[in-house]
């Protein structure tokens, strides 16, 4: 019997069979919204993507200058997001665009911190032999503190030096890595220490007192007024993974986050002869980016930020709290967004937030209707988006290791083979049974990656695009 022959190209396994709604570019206003679209379009990425690493920038760079304050009530301007591509999808490309008025602070700081650090050390070693001659402790009295380590950006850390470099180091940080696996996947992730990350990680966009009791003397921390802003970018599996972890539902990390799932853009990014780093739309924002980075922190005497407070106009006011209003009766049980009450709780909030980074990277006095407004359609578009993700069947673990086990095959070039051949010597993964490894099949022919015969399968081979 002859394998069967199917049409048409294959479907991607981890893509989403619903489209995402498209990104509301307009509602991030005239300085970051045409920069998005100018690196979007010229680095061959989505719109959504390319708004993600700029709004997640834009919160790094506020943070540190202002809180939003209504009825009594504080709201940092920290903002943290979780974008997913697969690799080739030039994550990369546009979180170095996005970032590189905050990359270049922050070697300006390493800069001077080499030096202040050389200066500390001079002056110790002179106060070490006044002291060792006797002639004079007065010089070991007045030498200062050694210089803390400028730390802006952190791809990898531990959540313990994420906590330690908060406290002892800059007041002011972000989570920014284009592979988020590094953080995700490594040790601080794993089952032992997911709980104790996320809980940190929940009270840092909180804006609470970071608090950490050690019987070691000195790993103690007690540190108040830090930020904290976020941005991951995911390989599907892992964005999957994530979503579906009891432990971060359950302790709403990641209603606090905005997600995105753009759809995938291979195969369409013809090669774009510009140089984003003389384009006037990009080299605004880069500009007003760089002047907030530059502006002095106002800092409390324990180290702490003392940001200024942003206040909502009165019709700002009540736009807000139509909108607090409208998504709370929408969470109730049978409302709209009852299948995802984690994000809606903290959905007004974020509106202030965006509101507030907003109005800080415009250079606002208050928060104005409009930004309100705005902020609104930028959390409508993340509720419309995490709905999607946790709504839809292709968020599960058959397709997701169907899509393990199809780049296994590709790599180990197998031959033509049986489902016996497969639950022999395939991974182990597609060892457990012959119902699941079945499964897998299924999806793969569905997918119309494999031909088979009904006994016989064999890995169809597509041309690259």
């Amino acid at each position: 019997m002859q394998l069967r022959q199917v049409q048409g190209p294959p479907r991607p396994l981890m893509q989403l069979d619903s489209k995402p709604l498209p990104y509301p570019v307009a509602a991030l206003g005239n300085l970051l919204g045409p920069a998005v679209e100018r690196m979007a379009d010229v680095i061959g990425v989505p719109e959504a993507m390319a708004a993600q690493a700029v709004l997640a920038t834009a919160a790094l760079a506020s943070q540190a200058h202002a809180n939003v304050q209504l009825d009594g009530r504080t709201y940092p301007l920290s903002l943290y997001f979780l974008t997913v591509a697969c690799s080739g999808d030039r994550k990369s490309a546009v979180d170095q665009v996005a970032l590189q008025a905050a990359r270049d602070w922050e070697r300006l700081q390493w800069a001077a911190y080499g030096q202040d650090l050389k200066a500390h050390r001079a002056a110790m070693n002179v106060a070490t032999a006044s002291v060792a001659s006797k002639k004079s402790k007065q010089l070991e009295l007045e030498t200062k503190p050694e210089p803390v380590q400028p730390r802006l950006l952190s791809a990898e850390p531990t959540i313990e030096g994420l906590i330690k470099d908060l406290s002892l180091g800059l007041p002011s940080m972000g989570l920014f890595s284009d592979e988020g696996g590094q953080f995700l996947g490594g040790s601080t992730m794993n089952k032992d220490n997911m709980l104790k990350a996320i809980t940190h990680l929940s009270t840092l966009w909180d804006g609470s007192p970071i608090d950490r009791s050690r019987a070691m003397p000195g790993e103690s921390l007690r540190a108040y007024d830090r930020r904290l802003s976020m941005h991951l970018m995911l390989q599907p599996l892992l964005a999957n993974r994530l979503l579906q972890d009891s432990v971060a539902k359950d302790q709403g990390i990641l209603g606090r986050c905005l997600i995105s799932w753009p759809e995938r853009l291979v195969g369409q990014r013809l090669y774009k002869a510009v140089d984003l780093s003389r384009d006037p739309q990009v080299q605004l924002y880069k500009q007003r980016i760089s002047a907030l980075m530059q502006k002095p922190w106002a800092r409390q005497k324990d180290g702490g930020l003392a940001p200024a407070i942003i206040e909502l106009t009165p019709q700002a006011r009540e736009a807000w709290i139509a909108i607090h209003d409208t998504i709370e009766c929408q969470s109730g049980e049978f409302g709209e967004l009852a299948n995802v009450q984690p994000a809606a709780s903290k959905a007004a909030a974020n509106v202030l937030r965006i509101a507030g980074v907003l109005a800080t990277i415009e250079g606002a006095s208050c928060i104005t209707e409009a930004h309100i407004q705005r902020a609104s359609t930028l959390m409508d578009y993340y509720l419309a988006e995490i709905q999607r993700l946790t709504e839809q069947e292709p968020l599960n673990k058959v397709r997701a290791e169907a899509d393990v086990l199809l780049r296994w095959l590709q790599q180990k070039n197998w031959p033509p083979f049986t489902l016996r051949d497969l639950t022999r010597k395939g991974p182990r993964f597609a060892r457990k049974s012959t119902r699941n490894t079945s499964m897998l099949l299924v999806e793969l022919i569905d997918h119309q990656w494999l031909i088979s015969d009904g006994t016989t399968y064999e890995v169809r081979h597509v041309p690259p695009q």
